[in-house]
């Protein structure tokens, strides 16, 4: 990932490829014409290219081996170079206690969706990488997984030191949640501010009852209060629901099918998918595209 967003700035970036092959080749999701989105978003944009190389990007074995004579480096670990051991991204989240937050209260542990956690470390390398290059001279970024992922995790310390308890799954005060739509599921994301508003757009008299005038009460009568709103948002489609909430100004939100994506005004305004779903990164400097001289090996 740190190497995809140097190669968005216009770098030129080389990624070895091992004898077995590209590894991400056939990892889902999959593009129309079958190749993995996965493959192109990480790789499109890398291409063979002879040092002598700016950086390096690799494991600690990886840059001790073979990035000897390259000015920067930056090496990613799992929890740190001298004291690492081999982890899961799953182990790593539920160490840094993220998991705790995943899921309903009881149930059986849940994941985050993607890899969220490798998309942050790689931004975070990227970002040390490029103040490395900025002041010059030799230098070893050091990133750490686990110190991402804890990192990620920053509500966990601010709620134990302002309110004195640690954020879990099934606390009241958090019940954002996908509602079955008609055509698909919408994302039910609202603040306080917000609920009279929702009350108006469902229209159900239940919903003005005593229970249900606080953020709290509404998670502590959570079930009764989602067997209220379910049925009206299964009678609708995706598109009504959404511009009956925009109307009203809730940030409600479809989920939409990869398909749908290719065809989306935001993705499509900022060039981030082009027409065959290959994704780009669309950073621009004054309307127009970052153009940055460096070679890196990842």
């Amino acid at each position: 990932m740190a190497a995809k967003l140097c190669a968005g700035y216009g770098a030129l970036v080389h990624r070895p490829r091992s004898p077995e092959g590209e590894p991400f080749a056939l990892a889902p999701p999959l593009l129309p014409d079958g190749r993995s989105a996965l493959d192109v978003f990480l790789n499109r944009g890398k291409s063979l290219v002879t040092g002598p190389y700016d950086a390096a990007i690799g494991t600690p074995e990886l840059l001790a081996q073979e990035a000897k004579s390259i000015p920067v480096k930056v090496r990613i670990s799992t929890f740190a170079p001298e004291r690492d051991a081999p982890a899961t991204e799953l182990s790593l989240l539920a160490l840094s206690g993220l998991l705790g937050l995943v899921g309903e209260s009881g149930g059986p542990p849940a994941r985050l969706a993607g890899h969220q956690l490798a998309y942050a470390a790689g931004l975070a390398a990227n970002t040390g990488l490029l103040a490395a290059l900025l002041a010059g001279g030799e230098e070893m970024v050091d990133v750490s997984l686990f110190d991402v992922a804890v990192s990620l995790n920053w509500k966990l310390p601010a709620s134990l030191l302002m309110l004195g308890v640690a954020p879990e799954r099934g606390n009241p005060r958090n019940h954002w949640v996908t509602m079955p739509a008609r055509d698909g599921h919408i994302a039910l994301v609202y603040q306080d501010k917000d609920w009279p508003a929702l009350r108006a757009m469902v229209g159900d008299p239940r919903l003005e009852d005593a229970c249900f005038g606080s953020m709290m009460s509404r998670g502590q009568n959570w079930k009764r209060l989602i067997g209220i709103l379910e049925p009206w948002f299964r009678a609708r489609t995706r598109r009504e629901i959404t511009t009956d909430a925009q109307r009203r100004r809730i940030p409600i939100g479809p989920v939409l099918f990869p398909q749908e994506l290719l065809k989306d005004a935001q993705y499509i305004a900022r060039g981030f998918l082009l027409s065959d779903g290959t994704p780009q990164l669309p950073l621009v400097w004054d309307g127009s595209r970052i153009a940055w001289e460096v070679s890196c090996v990842a």
